[in-house]
């Protein structure tokens, strides 16, 4: 879950209507480059937030991963996790 995304009008109202391609889905994997979401967008939830889910492509790399969502209809969003090794999750 990644938001709330606001609209960059006002800052205030919720953005409960956008389409969020996976291309749309910035990726910095262990504080590198970014890069597009392998693949699927983002799905509204409920007051401007949206699920995301990520596949085995998109946390293959070990450390922090920095998810961001940018452009002219919202705010920029960003969420910060930390991707495990399978082992000591």
């Amino acid at each position: 879950m990644i938001g709330p995304f606001l609209d960059a009008t006002d800052g205030v109202t919720a953005e409960t209507g956008l389409t969020i391609a996976n291309t749309d889905i910035r990726l910095s994997p262990a504080q590198g480059n970014m890069v597009a979401k392998n693949a699927g967008g983002g799905t509204h939830d409920e007051e401007g937030m949206y699920q995301i889910v990520l596949n085995a492509t998109d946390t293959a790399t070990v450390g922090m991963l920095r998810l961001s969502v940018q452009d002219a209809a919202h705010l920029a969003v960003w969420r910060d996790c930390y991707v495990f090794e399978e082992s000591v999750y």
